[in-house]
C-alpha cells in the first residue's frame, strides 16, 4: 500500500526554496519511502542532482517578492500566493519548492508565467505529469509541475529560471474554516516543521529543507474577512504590527508587510464573533446548468449550553520530547503544559508521561493539582530537553494502560506527530485505540505532522484533534480539552439532508462545547428540504430539524466542488484503512475524483506547459475552465456577498444563542468588563476563549 494522506500536514507556506543544480556537499542518499498506509515520518530527499559537480553554476536564486492574498468569506478561505524568483547568475537554473497543505485544503491552481502570459496547470496522473515535465525541460521549454512528494510535503518544480532573469508563479488553495468557542482561526505557515532529526547539524544544512528565508523585495499579506454575523475584533498573535480596518460590523480587512528574513514565522489570525450569534445551520451551495447534481457545504453550530460535569477527571499528559521538538516547539510546549496543569480543578488528578524513543513517566501514581508532588512534576516539565527518536505507539499504549477505569479520564497528547521508531502502521494505532476506553485529545505542533491519523484516533475515542502553530498559545489549547471534559458532549452525531445523494465525512466526530460540525455533500433534486442533526447527550437522543432550500442554479460557490471531492477522497482512504476495502478500488476512486475535480494527490499531479504545446500531450483545459468559474464567482461575491442560507430556530439542539455565547455573556457580566469603544480594549483569557480557546495572554483588539 502507498501513502494517500492528502492533508497530513498542518498548513501551507511556499518558503522552502532549493536549487536543482546547486551543489550539496556531504548530502546523504534519499531515504526510501516506506510502504504501508501510514508513515508518520517524513520522506526527505535531496534536490535532484543529475549534472556533474563541475558543470553546476555557482550562486543561488533570490525570492524577489512574496504576496499572499486571503479572502475569508463565511464558510471557507481562499489563499492566493504569488512569488517572483530572481536569478542573478549567468546560467539558467531549475528551482524546487517544498510545502505542506492546510488540513482539508484543496489546491486548485498552479500558474506559471511563460513569455509574459499566465498558463494554468492541468491535473494528470503523476507518472504522466513527470514525463511531460521532463520532455518539456529537455526541449528547452518553460514548464512546471506540482506533486505530492511523500508524506509531509508537496513539491513544486520550475524547469528554468533564466540567466539574469526571473520567473513568476501563483498557487491558489481553498480550505473550510470553522468557529471554535466563537473564535475563527486562519494560519498561513512560514515555519519549517523540522520533523526530520538529522545525525548532525551539518546534515540539516544540506537537506532538502535548506530554506530561503529572506525576501529581497517585500512580503505582503492582505486579508479580507466577511461573515454573516458581527465580528467583535481580530488579532494576530504572531504579527502584532498588522493594520486592521473595520468596513462594517461583519467585514474587516487587515494587512502586514515586511522585508528581509520574514519567512520563519507562521502568520496566525484570530477573529471573534459577537457573543449574541445564534445557534444555526449555514448552507452554501453550488450548481450550474450543465451539472446533474449540486454540491453543498453545511456548517452546524449547536446552541444547547451543555451541562457542566462537577466530578473530577483524570488527565494523562503525553508530551513529545524527541529530537524533532528541539528549539521553539519544546520551549512553547514547556510553558503550555505547565499552564494547563496549573489550571486543573482541585477535584482533578493528573500524570505526565514524556516520550522519545522510550517512555518516561514523571510519577508512579495520580497526583492532585497544587500538591508538593505536583510542584515537583512541574519542575521536571519546565526542565525537559529534546532528545532521541519518536516512538509514538509505545507512548500512547503506555498512557492507555495507566488509566483508572473507575474515573472519567482523558489523554492529552502533544507532539509534532512524526514517529520514526516503533510500529508505524495506521491499523496498529487504530486497533490500539479500539482496545482501550479513554478520550484522546491530540494537539499537533508544527508544519510536518500526520493530522489525519491523530485526528482519526481522537475521533474514534470521542475526543478531538487540533493543529497548533508554534505562534499559538499552546497552553490555551490544552485548557480547551480540560474545559470540554467538564461539560456534557454530543456523541453519536448524525447528519442527514433530505434530497442529498451522498454526505461526507461518513463518520462524524463528537461535538464539544463551542465546536461546529462541517459536512459536504451532493444533491439531485432542487427545492425545499430538511436538515436533521441528532446526537446523544447524557445517553438521551436529541434531534434538530431545520428547513432549507436547495437551488436549481447557484453559481456563487463553485469552490465547494473541490472541497467536496477532497472529503470524498478522505472517506475512500478510511474505507480501506478501517473497513478493508481493496487498495485497487480505493486508488481507482481517488484518481477518478482527482482528475474530475483537478486535485493533486498521491496518484495525480499538476503540470504547466505553454498553451500551444497542450495539444501534444492531450492536456485540454478542464482545470483552466474550472478556475475561470471560481474566479468569476469570487469577483461577484466581493461585490454582492456570499449567497449563504442561515437557518435558526428549532429545538432542542438550537436556542437563542450558540453554545459558547451564553457562557461568554455570563463571564463578561461577572468580570464587569464591557465591550469597549475605541482603544485597545484587551480582553482577559476567560472572556476571549470561553475559558479555553485560542489565546491565553493576549486579547482581541479593536482598531483605534
Amino acid at each position: 500500500m502507498t501513502l494517500r494522506n492528502l492533508r497530513l500536514s498542518a498548513l501551507l507556506g511556499l518558503t522552502s526554496l532549493a536549487l536543482a543544480h546547486s551543489a550539496f556537499p556531504g548530502s546523504t542518499a534519499p531515504q526510501e519511502r516506506r510502504q504501508g498506509p501510514l508513515q508518520l515520518g517524513p520522506n526527505l530527499e535531496p534536490v535532484s542532482d543529475e549534472q556533474p559537480a563541475g558543470s553546476r553554476p555557482a550562486g543561488r536564486l533570490s525570492l524577489l517578492d512574496h504576496d499572499v492574498d486571503v479572502v475569508i468569506n463565511n464558510g471557507f478561505a481562499t489563499t492566493t500566493i504569488v512569488q517572483t524568483l530572481g536569478n542573478t547568475t549567468p546560467s539558467a537554473m531549475e528551482a524546487t519548492w517544498s510545502f505542506p497543505l492546510p488540513d482539508a485544503a484543496s489546491l486548485s491552481e498552479l500558474t506559471l508565467w511563460i513569455d509574459g502570459v499566465p498558463q494554468v496547470g492541468e491535473v494528470v496522473e503523476s507518472q504522466e505529469a513527470e514525463r511531460i515535465y521532463q520532455e518539456e525541460k529537455s526541449a528547452g521549454e518553460s514548464t512546471a509541475t506540482l506533486q505530492q512528494a511523500g508524506f509531509t510535503h508537496y513539491s513544486l518544480k520550475v524547469s528554468e529560471v533564466p540567466a539574469n532573469g526571473d520567473v513568476r508563479v501563483r498557487v491558489v488553495y481553498y480550505q473550510p474554516l470553522d468557529i471554535d468557542q466563537g473564535v475563527g482561526r486562519y494560519i498561513y505557515p512560514l515555519q519549517n516543521g523540522h520533523t526530520f532529526e538529522p545525525e548532525s547539524a551539518a546534515e540539516m544544512d544540506t537537506t532538502f529543507w535548506s530554506m530561503e528565508r529572506e525576501v529581497a523585495g517585500k512580503m505582503q499579506i492582505d486579508v479580507t474577512l466577511k461573515t454573516a454575523f458581527p465580528i467583535d475584533g481580530l488579532h494576530s498573535p504572531s504579527h502584532s504590527a498588522i493594520e486592521t480596518s473595520q468596513e462594517s460590523e461583519s467585514q474587516w480587512t487587515c494587512a502586514w508587510s515586511g522585508t528581509g528574513a520574514v519567512l520563519g514565522r507562521d502568520f496566525v489570525l484570530l477573529y471573534r464573533l459577537s457573543e449574541n450569534v445564534p445557534a444555526r445551520v449555514e448552507i452554501l451551495t453550488s450548481r450550474y446548468a450543465d451539472q446533474g447534481e449540486g454540491t453543498f457545504m453545511a456548517v452546524v453550530t449547536p446552541g444547547e449550553d451543555l451541562e457542566e460535569i462537577t466530578e473530577g477527571t483524570d488527565w494523562m499528559f503525553v508530551l513529545d520530547i524527541s529530537g524533532s521538538m528541539r528549539g521553539e516547539k519544546l520551549r512553547v510546549l514547556r510553558r503550555g503544559a505547565c499552564d494547563a496543569i496549573r489550571q486543573l480543578r482541585p477535584e482533578d488528578r493528573f500524570q505526565v508521561l514524556l516520550f522519545d524513543d522510550q517512555q518516561l513517566p514523571l510519577s508512579r501514581h495520580w497526583i492532585s493539582p497544587g500538591s508538593p508532588e505536583a510542584r515537583a512534576v512541574l519542575g521536571q516539565v519546565e526542565s525537559m530537553k529534546a532528545r532521541g527518536g519518536t516512538n509514538l505507539f509505545t507512548a500512547l499504549d503506555a498512557a492507555y494502560e495507566r488509566l483508572d477505569a473507575d474515573r472519567p479520564s482523558a489523554i492529552i497528547l502533544v507532539s509534532d506527530g512524526v514517529a520514526n521508531t516503533g510500529p508505524h502502521e495506521y491499523r496498529d494505532f487504530i486497533e490500539m485505540a479500539r482496545a482501550h476506553d479513554g478520550r484522546l485529545f491530540t494537539f499537533v505542533m508544527g508544519n510536518g505532522a500526520n493530522t489525519t491519523l491523530l485526528g482519526d484516533l481522537s475521533s474514534m475515542s470521542g475526543g478531538f484533534s487540533k493543529t497548533v502553530s508554534v505562534q499559538d498559545e499552546v497552553g490555551a489549547h490544552l485548557m480547551m480539552a480540560r474545559e470540554r471534559m467538564s461539560h456534557q458532549a454530543m456523541h453519536g452525531v448524525s447528519f442527514s439532508l433530505k434530497g442529498a445523494t451522498v454526505v461526507h465525512p461518513a463518520r462524524l466526530p463528537s461535538l464539544y462545547l463551542g465546536q461546529q460540525l462541517v459536512v459536504f455533500g451532493r444533491y439531485a433534486e432542487a427545492g425545499p428540504a430538511e436538515v436533521k442533526i441528532s446526537a446523544l447527550i447524557s445517553g438521551e437522543e436529541r434531534t434538530w430539524r431545520v428547513p432549507v432550500n436547495l437551488p436549481q442554479i447557484d453559481e456563487s460557490n463553485p469552490e465547494l466542488e473541490r472541497l467536496f471531492a477532497l472529503a470524498a477522497i478522505h472517506d475512500l482512504e478510511r474505507a480501506e484503512w478501517l473497513d478493508g476495502q481493496p487498495e485497487a478500488e480505493t486508488r481507482a476512486g481517488i484518481i477518478d475524483l482527482a482528475l474530475a475535480y483537478g486535485l493533486v494527490t498521491d496518484y495525480t499531479s499538476m503540470v504547466v506547459v505553454g498553451e500551444a504545446r497542450k495539444a501534444a500531450y492531450g492536456l485540454g483545459s478542464r482545470n483552466k475552465e474550472r478556475r475561470v468559474r471560481e474566479e468569476d464567482a469570487a469577483a461577484v461575491r466581493s461585490i454582492v456577498g456570499n449567497q449563504l442560507q442561515v437557518k435558526t430556530g428549532g429545538e432542542p439542539l438550537a436556542g437563542p444563542r450558540a453554545a459558547h455565547a451564553p457562557r461568554r455573556a455570563r463571564q463578561r457580566q461577572q468580570s464587569g468588563s464591557g465591550s469597549g469603544s475605541g482603544g485597545a480594549g484587551a480582553l482577559g483569557p476567560l472572556e476571549l476563549m470561553g475559558l479555553c480557546a485560542l489565546l491565553l495572554a493576549v486579547g482581541l483588539r479593536r482598531p483605534a
